[in-house]
């Protein structure tokens, strides 16, 4: 029994070896990997995300490339070409900054007291099945795409998904900044219901460009407008205003002065006051400069500037540099 113990704690060490300096991918070290949690990523002392994990999740966003037709926009994607295989390596990067992200929103959330049950998940997905058309359709389609089954699923898309949207949801309520931009805007409302002039209003509370001129926006179709702002900002009556208003950008009570039609196209004259608000992508990016995390890989590093993972390798930096600026709708590294 002590041999064999022996025996597989030099298996395990030699696998531990060939993953962490060499980035192994032979098919024992990867199959080994599937079972015996090596982490890629750790911090705090409890938190990691596995090599198995990271390495499912790429195979699966490989896959899902290699299922697709691109003909039809003019691409070709090849990843055991040279430039493919700096692509994939580029996806690999993205695809651990998206798992490290996942499990920081998870574990923040948790703090919060959210926690996701698995009965909302299974209502979530669903709901998706219904969006979808099917089961059958659905479950089909995340094999064939991606090697899933409704549980990868789950756990890889719908869980995370909806610890963010929880998240986001409990920050427009607690964060001070927000709390300070809602109850702006509440005061901002309170004096335009006690009879005083909006452009005043707006010049007094009002952030932003058109803040001086009384929040004068000039004249606007709906294609000009944050896609949230045009449904109710379309419902207010000509020389009423709205109630307040929630964009991703923060918060309005947008006034309809005019309207009008130009070839056939619907334009209001507006003015608004407008309370920027923290944007939930602004407070994550600070979090994440704010965490000590340590990357366990010859290719990878923590960037605690700037809050995600980066190569170490000069070479590969420069190809994806380059290929943000001169290939910006690159399908193979985006999706």
């Amino acid at each position: 029994m002590i041999g064999l113990a022996i025996l597989f704690a030099v298996y395990l060490a030699t696998i531990s070896i060939l993953i962490y300096a060499f980035n192994s991918d032979n098919k024992i070290v990867v199959k080994t990997a599937e079972y015996i949690p090596y982490p890629i990523a750790e911090w705090g002392g409890v938190n990691f995300i596995s090599i198995g994990k990271l390495k499912d999740n790429l195979n699966s966003a490989k896959m899902f490339y290699e299922n697709q037709d691109f003909s039809n926009l003019g691409i070709k994607i090849d990843f055991n070409s040279d430039d493919g295989k700096k692509k994939l390596a580029i996806k690999e990067k993205n695809v651990l900054n998206k798992l490290i992200e996942n499990k920081l929103i998870e574990n923040e959330a948790k703090k919060r007291g959210i926690v996701i049950s698995s009965t909302s998940i299974a209502q979530n997905v669903s709901q998706k099945m219904k969006e979808y058309g099917s089961e059958t359709f659905l479950k089909n389609n995340l094999l064939k795409l991606y090697g899933w089954n409704l549980s990868d699923f789950e756990e890889n898309i719908v869980k995370p998904d909806m610890y963010r949207s929880a998240l986001i949801a409990n920050l427009n309520e607690t964060d001070p900044e927000n709390v300070s931009a809602k109850n702006k805007i509440s005061a901002a409302l309170d004096e335009l219901k006690s009879g005083k002039d909006f452009e005043a209003v707006a010049k007094k509370y009002s952030e932003g460009e058109s803040a001086s001129s009384g929040g004068d926006l000039g004249w606007l179709s709906a294609k000009e407008m944050l896609y949230e702002m045009v449904s109710p900002v379309f419902a207010i009556k000509k020389g009423e205003y709205s109630d307040i208003i929630k964009s991703r950008l923060g918060y309005h009570i947008v006034k309809v002065e005019d309207q009008r039609s130009e070839n056939g196209i619907a334009e209001l004259k507006l003015r608004q006051i407008f309370i920027r608000t923290t944007s939930f992508s602004d407070w994550l990016s600070k979090y994440e400069k704010n965490m000590n995390i340590h990357i366990f890989s010859v290719d990878f590093y923590w960037n605690k500037n700037d809050g995600q993972v980066e190569f170490k390798n000069n070479d590969l930096k420069n190809f994806e540099d380059n290929l943000i600026k001169n290939s910006p709708g690159d399908i193979s590294v985006l999706l």
